[in-house]
This record gives structure tokens, sequence and C-alpha cells, in this order.
């Protein structure tokens, strides 16, 4: 017999987790297919006269927005290297709101304001249970490391 406690699917455990992984599904999806797809497929056009905030150069910003909306919205999905991938995509978020987009009114900057948000809480907040990093650092977590050699 199984000496184990009984785990309720609806515990608070389980409906955080979902949480997450429902908040990390809605932004990584929506920031990669949204934006950094379109950023991806149109860089060779859009790279000599991207928007450069930081003064890093047009070529090197438009690298840096498809790295947050793309390599790390697609982290995000996956919950892997989701913290890093959240203050990635909350950096790039935070400097289109408030440079990029700064003479729009707020309204126009909605969606903006609402992926940084989301972005926020990932990093805060972690990915979850139900993310890749779960997965891969378990072993690690528990002190096991790499196995052993034989």
């Amino acid at each position: 017999m199984c000496d184990a406690e009984p785990v309720s699917v609806f515990s608070k455990e389980n409906a955080v987790n979902l949480g997450l992984f429902v908040l990390r599904l809605g932004v990584g999806v929506n920031v990669v297919w949204l934006h950094g797809w379109e950023r991806v497929r149109h860089y060779s056009e859009r790279a000599a006269n991207f928007p450069d905030p930081l003064n890093m150069g047009h070529r090197h910003s438009l690298i840096l927005a498809v790295a947050a909306e793309f390599i790390g919205g697609i982290l995000v999905t996956l919950g892997l290297a989701g913290r890093l991938a959240a203050l990635l995509l909350a950096f790039s978020l935070g400097v289109t709101l408030f440079s990029g987009e700064a003479g729009l009114p707020w309204r126009q900057r909605e969606a903006t304001l609402l992926y940084l948000t989301a972005s926020l809480a990932i990093l805060m907040l972690g990915c979850g249970r139900w993310a890749l990093d779960a997965v891969v650092w378990k072993r690690f977590r528990r002190g096991g490391g790499a196995p052993a050699k034989r």
C-alpha cells in the first residue's frame, strides 16, 4: 500500500501554478507571434532605420528587440530561464513604453504597459512548477547533481 498523502487537484499550489502557466503562455505566445516574429521576418528591411533610444545603433537596438521579443518570448512561454527572459522582456518593453512611445497617449500604450506588467509579475513570481526550469533544475535542487560514473 502507498502511504503518500493524497494531492487535491484544486489545491492552492495547483491554482497558483496554473495561473503562472496561463500568464506565461498568454504573454510569451503573444509577444513572439505578434511582435518578435515580425521583427525577425523583416529584420533586413528595418535594421537601418529601427528606433535607437539607447544610442547603441539602429542594428543593435533591433537585435535587442529581437532577443527580447522573439527569443525571450519563447523562453517565457517554455518557462526556461524564465526570470532572465522576463527581465530582458521587461527591459525592452520599459524602453519602448517610456522612450519609443513617449509622445503617445496612455490609451495607445496600453498593450505595451500590459505586457510590461505581466513580464514584471513573471520576474517576481517565477515560472511555477509547470515550467521547463522546474524539470531541468529538479535534480540540482535535491543535491543530486550529475549522475555518478560507474
